[in-house]
């Protein structure tokens, strides 16, 4: 199994790839932010060796704060605006796809979004035509509105 790599995307990802991949492969907690770090590329490469002149390495957990302050402080928010703005404008599919992403991502950072937030978001950003026959079947769910939107 490879290694995962950090570019600086998605770091609440990261954290949880690196553990999964220590704890699979019992490396010892001390050699974590070693072996995290050998394999960051681009910016996080760049971030990383800005960071190490000026901080100590610290345990795991600290330096995943410092991690996701730097590259995710801005995920919730980033998220949350792509997704009220969002609207289909191609297919079913491709907005569905987005969407999920986009709502995954925000219940990743808070939890406490459900289907009583996300579904009619779904639904107001169909095209009209498909928008106005998914409204009047009620859906409850993002995934009954998703089918009910394939359907048509």
């Amino acid at each position: 199994m490879q290694f995962p790599i950090f570019d600086g995307t998605d770091p609440k990802v990261w954290k949880d790839n690196y553990k999964s991949y220590f704890e699979l492969y019992s490396l010892p907690e001390g050699m974590w932010i070693t072996a995290a770090t050998l394999h960051f590329k681009e910016n996080a490469a760049k971030w990383y060796q800005a960071y190490k002149q000026t901080h100590t390495l610290g345990t795991w957990a600290q330096f995943c704060e410092a991690v996701e302050e730097e590259f995710g402080a801005d995920d919730l928010r980033a998220a949350m605006n792509e997704l009220l703005e969002l609207k289909q404008t191609t297919t079913v599919e491709e907005y569905t796809t987005k969407f999920q992403a986009l709502q995954f991502t925000i219940i990743m950072h808070n939890p406490h979004y459900d289907d009583l937030f996300f579904t009619p978001k779904y639904i107001m950003g169909l095209k009209e035509e498909i928008r106005n026959m998914v409204e009047l079947q009620l859906p409850a769910t993002v995934t009954r509105a998703t089918t009910l939107a394939r359907i048509q």
